[in-house]
């Protein structure tokens, strides 16, 4: 057994002991390139950053020798240049650059951007579009892009601005020719044909003011013509009223003076008018005194009455002759009977009151004034002119001066018998006899006259400025002044009498009154 072990071999090994070996080369080999790509790190770093002493003050840094940066090209002068211009980015450094280096890397570009400013420019000239703007142009780019252009513009604008200033003139040459013909002419169509010819003439004006002045004074004369013709206030009123400023104003005024109704002063408004006189304003004390003998209750009390605005009356009462122009017009009603009186100057009668408030209205429309009825008021102050007595002429005796009353040739109870009457039974011609104070003639006898008032039972709280009482029975209206047909009772100032407005007779008439300024 003991052989058998001693005999006992190690197996052989299977493979190659070399083969366990370490691998030595590629170590080192290895080691190498890790090395040279450290070292090539570190030298790469060094070259892009550089310290910074004040960092570091303690560290002392070696002298390296310093390698050209392959990397980078050189800066030129050129660049330089149009670095600089860069920076300044106007007109002047692009143009300083292309001085310096007109052959320059950058010439275009620095040329584009002087383009760029020629081409500002010239928008601006184009939106001024005056000779002005291109000039102005070419003195900031004589060799612009644009100059040419510019110079024919310049060149077109002067021209056409010579050939207005030629045609203006020879415009101006007629126009002034044109305007001395019908200068000469003096007549409104050779003014309209210069207007016509040259609508925006240098004389439009003063022709249209001369065919203006031409033309009111055509109108001036006509309507001067037409007022001396009718001779009247109304006519001549109108004629200044239509030309305050007339050729003739003067002569109106003097004319109208004579016609218009001053205090005092007889007119007439028109043909067929009756005859006016104007009174002046004042106080009175108006209706029958306590005491007054034959005074009726309706008369009383006697009052104050004060008028404050002037008043014109007709001189008569109105008479056929008037009248019958108002039916003749289509005014008035039918013509009334005379009686066979006659008519023509003879005081209208046989009329309502109805009757005369039309014939009014129509003396108004015709004349172009107001015209009434006179107020109880007005007519007795009228009728008084002044006097504070019983009875016009201050007795019954007096009255025969002034009135046509029933005289003692009547026969009648009540008649007056201090007079001896000239028409015992019918009318007188209006203004037959004397006139009173304010010049008006006929205010007592001859008719009955219609007032505005209506009937009361008397005078207390009647108006006292004037005005009608319109309160009582308007049905009834109050007759002032007595008629032909009157004894001395009824021709007294202050004797009032009441009929019917649509009653007519043959003593009972009409006078009218009208406003002042109207």
């Amino acid at each position: 057994m003991a052989n058998e072990h001693n005999d006992w071999e190690p197996p052989k090994p299977e493979y190659d002991v070399r083969a366990e070996r370490a691998p030595w080369g590629r170590w080192i080999f290895s080691a190498l390139l890790i090395g040279a790509i450290v070292i090539s790190a570190i030298w790469l770093i060094r070259q892009t950053i550089v310290p910074d002493p004040a960092n570091n003050p303690g560290r002392i840094d070696l002298p390296v020798a310093e390698k050209p940066d392959e990397t980078q090209p050189t800066r030129t002068a050129d660049d330089e240049a149009w670095a600089r211009a860069l920076e300044k980015d106007t007109l002047e450094g692009y143009r300083e650059y292309l001085a310096e280096f007109p052959e320059g890397k950058h010439k275009d570009k620095a040329q584009a951007e002087i383009d760029a400013y020629d081409n500002k420019a010239w928008a601006t000239a184009e939106q001024r579009d005056t000779i002005a703007g291109y000039e102005d142009y070419l003195e900031a780019w004589p060799e612009g892009l644009h100059a040419s252009k510019a110079k024919e513009r310049i060149a077109e604008m002067k021209a056409a601005a010579e050939a207005r200033r030629k045609d203006a003139a020879e415009r101006a040459r007629q126009d002034q020719a044109d305007w001395e013909n019908a200068a000469r002419s003096n007549t409104v169509p050779a003014y309209e044909g210069y207007m016509s010819k040259h609508p925006a003439g240098k004389f439009v004006s003063e022709a249209q003011t001369r065919i203006d002045r031409l033309k009111a004074d055509q109108a001036d004369e006509a309507a001067w013509q037409a007022a001396k013709t009718a001779n009247r206030a109304d006519s001549y009123q109108q004629y200044l009223t239509s030309f305050p400023q007339g050729k003739y104003a003067a002569q109106a005024i003097a004319a109208l003076e004579q016609l218009r109704p001053a205090v005092g002063r007889e007119f007439s408004d028109c043909a067929n008018c009756p005859a006016m006189v104007t009174l002046a304003s004042g106080n009175a004390e108006l209706g029958a005194g306590e005491t007054e003998a034959d005074a009726r209750p309706n008369e009383k009390p006697k009052r104050p009455v004060t008028f404050t605005d002037m008043f014109a009356m007709s001189v008569k009462e109105v008479t056929f002759s008037e009248y019958d122009a108002c039916v003749a017009d289509g005014g008035c009603g039918g013509r009334p009977s005379d009686n066979g009186w006659g008519r023509g100057s003879r005081p209208v009668i046989n009329v309502s009151w109805d009757d005369a408030q039309k014939y009014t209205a129509w003396l108004s429309k015709k004349s172009g004034f107001s015209y009434s009825l006179p107020s109880e008021a007005q007519w007795e102050y009228a009728a008084r002119g002044g006097d504070t007595g019983v009875y016009i002429g201050g007795s019954t005796a007096a009255i025969c001066a002034f009135a046509n009353g029933a005289g003692k040739e009547t026969g009648l109870r009540f008649a007056n018998s201090d007079c001896t009457d000239m028409s015992s039974d019918r009318t007188l011609p209006a203004g037959s006899l004397s006139a009173n104070k304010f010049g008006l003639r006929d205010m007592i006898g001859n008719v009955g006259e219609w007032t505005l008032d209506c009937n009361t039972l008397n005078l207390k709280d009647a108006p006292t400025d004037g005005r009608a009482d319109q309160r009582g029975s308007c049905n009834q209206r109050v007759v002032r002044g007595g008629s032909w047909f009157s004894g001395p009772a009824d021709l007294r100032y202050a004797a009032r009498l009441m009929q019917r407005r649509g009653d007519s007779n043959d003593f009972t008439g009409f006078r009218v009154v009208r406003k002042i300024g109207d």
